[in-house]
């Protein structure tokens, strides 16, 4: 089967064959005084109780093994006296030996006990195993027993519900329940468990097993014996469906008897769905099912609980597994399609989302699985991928294709686990793309907007940023004209369509697509949302936005620091403090998001953010470095064209911050018309003392900001105020002071709208010396960094002949030669090249040449 090996399990076994239920025993040891685990048979109630006596070893421990004999109070009492005086012999010996010769009559038993437990100021731990065999009047005087009794703890274990657990009683108490959902294994703890298999499971493999179990521990482990035995002694590898059919049989001795024929085939029908509620009861077997399935629940079949402020009927893991199978062959196939489709209709609100995946998987609704991925993305993609995966395996190939959506939505699944398409991934695109871009010409409405994001998932999945962006944005435009309810159920995926936008370097687009998230109202998405735009907002230099949006964050749960969505958080903390030249601040934030450099497809802009924080400490050269590194160690990972071209230019700002203008020259030499490379451009010619040049780069620039069809080739605001100080240098250095003192006061007023000192940063320290005597004091601001220090004094601009001679002399000629090939007199060659030596702030041929080749000019 497809999928990640798993190599290592990180839940403990010990040597009886036992995971260790560390999350369990942590909950049991912080909760209250009464903790009642509440599951059906076999869901390993009783191996819990044991690890959490063995492991926190409590003090006074008194254990009580119940059976059917307990629903006579003699024998309860006399089982918990006995208990309690092994426990603490001090306080129960004589009551416990009085009880048992007969002293003691068992109504005096609860008053004597009480008042015992009352007196003694060491604390006891009772543990009740199977405490459903206690009849409900004895368990009602356990409760009065509890309640008076402050060091009297309770452990108890039940099949069903108890006294403890009744609504006033649970809130007087505090009492905390486990229920089956909670005791079922997890991925890592069966994974733990399988590797005493004879062969090594894979993640999918992994995953499957906990859907056709549930996690049920005993089902687990039966399906693991089963998969020991088709397996051979590991000399083959049984398919998915010879460990689907194996699990069946070994689950068919749990069927229960029913007391009457339409019990039976209630709990058919219940085997095929989730869950049953009342409506839907209504509709499967009339007025009276309801009150059937409650008996169902008495017989312990079931359970009734409250889901969602609902009461819903859920079969018991065991004896679901073993009827799912009958009712495939006993109920009419009309009957079966007529169930599912109801239970779609009922529970579809309400119910697990991987519950209804398999619901429609099952029913054949293939129409309906997107439009359900779709709508629960947050839930199933973000948290429970491996389950999706797992519970489309089954689908054929040809059914896949045929729906064309489906392959995209595995794909997308497989996606949150590999940041490289994989060749599983490509297949299933190979496998879907043809069908979407076949059905999105025919279709309209809302199935034509569904495929339309199906295609931009599938172009995002294969990690094609700026198509997928476009797509996003096609998609969204059509989404305008759905309903507001269509419109607010598509709140993920315009989230993700935003995110696309970063991914392919496309910051304005970003922002502006993201006006549409303002009223999304989930908690999840809004945090990620606000993280997202902070970094967007600081990219495009409005750090006075971004602040706005790292404070809508809530920063104090623990979980936040580490959690893949913080990165745009991050990212913007980081260049804040930069821009107030808090360097340690800085990269202190950037810290928190090393982790997430080779997992995450931010990782161009976490590079990027860490390369300015290094130009604005001053740190050039080991910034240099640490990209050089960061990209050839991440060759392999996809990025954008816009992020390789930032990151491309970013090189070439580090050469010209080492003063390597010859190597900025060749990195700045990109095809790339962006905005950050044309100001490069710009910053290199001011350095080489090309002001001319300078202002051609800017002038493009201009240009583009006025071509609407490269917007966002167009400056961002911070580095529109950067575009007006480069001019602002270019025309000082021509001597155009009025224009220079009008760009400056402009270029500081932004600035302080801003509140960004980040574009100062950008200007080198020569030709700030001369905006600073243009600019006011009162809006003055300095510089967070001088990474371009470039000369003390600014260098005049060689003419044209004086460049000529420069090269001639480059080439080794004497002075006579060149004024013999230039046609001029030795003395005016002469006269010329101490012209360039003053220029240029050299004594010698030598020191000249060496200047000219740093500034690009030979």
């Amino acid at each position: 089967m497809p999928g990640d090996v798993v190599a290592e399990a990180r839940a403990a076994v010990d040597a009886h064959g036992h995971v260790r239920r560390d999350r369990l025993l942590h909950r049991i040891g912080h909760s209250g005084r009464v903790v009642i685990i509440h599951a059906e048979q076999g869901a390993g109630k009783t191996e819990l109780m044991s690890q959490w006596l063995a492991y926190h070893r409590p003090s006074a421990p008194a254990w009580v093994a119940l059976d059917s004999g307990a629903s006579d109070p003699h024998s309860l009492w006399s089982r918990l006296l006995q208990a309690l005086q092994a426990a603490r012999p001090e306080t129960f010996a004589s009551l416990a030996n009085d009880y048992l010769a007969g002293r003691i009559r068992p109504e005096e038993a609860l008053s004597l006990i009480t008042s015992a437990s009352m007196r003694d100021p060491h604390p006891v731990t009772l543990v009740l195993d199977d405490l459903h065999f206690v009849a409900g009047e004895l368990q009602d005087q356990l409760v009065s027993l509890l309640r008076r009794s402050p060091n009297l703890r309770l452990l108890a274990a039940s099949r069903s519900r108890t006294r403890f657990e009744v609504p006033l009683t649970a809130a007087g108490l505090a009492v905390t329940s486990l229920s089956i959902s909670d005791l079922a294994f997890t991925t890592d703890e069966i994974a733990a468990l399988a590797a005493t298999l004879p062969y090594q499971p894979s993640t999918p493999e992994l995953a499957a097993l906990r859907r056709s179990t549930r996690g049920h521990p005993l089902a687990v482990r039966l399906a693991l014996s089963v998969m020991t035995s088709l397996s051979r002694d590991g000399a083959r590898r049984p398919t998915p469906d010879e460990v689907q059919y194996g699990i069946e049989g070994a689950l068919a001795d749990f069927a229960p008897q029913f007391p009457a024929p339409e019990d039976r085939t209630l709990a058919l029908m219940a085997a095929l769905v989730p869950e049953i509620d009342r409506s839907f009861a209504d509709r499967l077997g009339g007025a009276n099912a309801w009150a059937n399935l409650e008996r169902l629940d008495a017989l312990g079949y079931g359970r009734v609980e409250s889901r969602h402020g609902r009461a819903a009927f859920r079969l018991h893991t065991l004896i679901a597994g073993a009827l799912r199978p009958r009712a495939l062959t006993e109920l009419p196939q009309e009957r079966i399609a007529e169930v599912r489709r109801l239970a779609f209709e009922h529970l579809y609100e309400h119910a697990d989302p991987i519950d209804i995946l398999e619901l429609l998987i099952d029913g054949n609704m293939d129409r309906a699985i997107f439009p359900h991925f779709v709508r629960n993305y947050s839930e199933i993609n973000l948290k429970r991928s491996r389950e999706l995966v797992a519970v489309t395996e089954g689908i054929s190939a040809e059914r896949q294709q045929r729906e064309g959506t489906i392959p995209i939505m595995i794909a997308v699944a497989l996606s949150e686990d590999s940041l490289v398409p994989t060749p599983r991934m490509r297949q299933l695109l190979e496998l879907g793309m043809p069908t979407l871009e076949h059905r999105v010409a025919e279709a309209g409405g809302a199935a034509g907007r569904l495929l339309q994001l199906a295609r931009f998932a599938g172009l995002r999945v294969s990690r094609s940023y700026e198509a997928a962006a476009e797509a996003g944005e096609q998609f969204l435009r059509q989404s305008g004209l759905g309903s507001p309810s269509w419109r607010s159920g598509m709140h993920a995926a315009r989230l993700q369509v935003v995110l696309t936008e970063l991914l392919a370097a496309r910051i304005p687009r970003a922002l502006a697509l993201a006006e549409g998230l303002a009223d999304d109202a989930h908690p999840a998405r809004r945090t990620h949302q606000h993280s997202m735009l902070a970094f967007a907002h600081a990219r495009m230099g409005d750090l006075r936005a971004a602040k706005r949006e790292l404070a809508a964050v809530d920063a104090s749960r623990a979980d936040w620091w580490d959690s893949p969505h913080s990165i745009g958080w991050h990212l913007a903390r980081a260049l804040r403090a930069s821009s107030l030249g808090r360097h340690d601040e800085a990269f202190e934030a950037l810290r928190s998001t090393e982790t997430h450099l080779d997992e995450s497809e931010l990782w161009p802009a976490i590079v990027w953010t860490r390369g300015i924080a290094r130009l604005v400490a001053d740190q050039a050269a080991l910034g240099y470095q640490e990209l050089d590194g960061a990209l050839a160690a991440r060759e392999h990972l996809p990025l954008s064209a816009g992020w390789a071209e930032e990151l491309q230019t970013l090189r070439g700002e580090f050469l010209l911050a080492t003063g390597d203008l010859v190597g900025a020259r060749a990195a700045l030499a990109h095809p790339g018309i962006g905005a950050s490379s044309r100001l490069a451009r710009a910053r290199l010619a001011i350095l080489a003392s090309q002001p001319i040049d300078a202002l051609t780069h800017l002038d493009a620039l201009e240009r583009d900001a006025h071509d609407s069809s490269a917007n966002d080739s167009g400056p961002f605001p911070a580095q529109a105020v950067q575009q007006q100080l480069l001019r602002t240098a270019a025309y000082a250095r021509q001597g155009n002071a009025e224009c220079a003192t009008s760009l400056a006061t402009q270029a500081f007023l932004a600035l302080d709208r801003l509140d960004n000192r980040l574009p100062l940063l950008w200007i080198p320290s020569g030709e700030m010396a001369i905006i600073r005597t243009l600019v006011p004091l009162d809006i003055w601001r300095v510089p967070p960094g001088s990474p371009f220090a470039g000369d003390e004094v600014v260098l005049e601009e060689l003419s044209k002949r004086e460049a000529l001679v420069l090269i001639e002399l480059a080439r080794g000629g004497s002075i006579d030669d060149i004024a013999g090939d230039l046609h001029v007199s030795s003395n005016t060659i002469k006269t010329q090249t101490r012209s360039i030596y003053k220029k240029l702030k050299v004594s010698s041929r030598t020191e000249a040449l060496a200047r000219a080749r740093q500034m690009g000019l030979v």
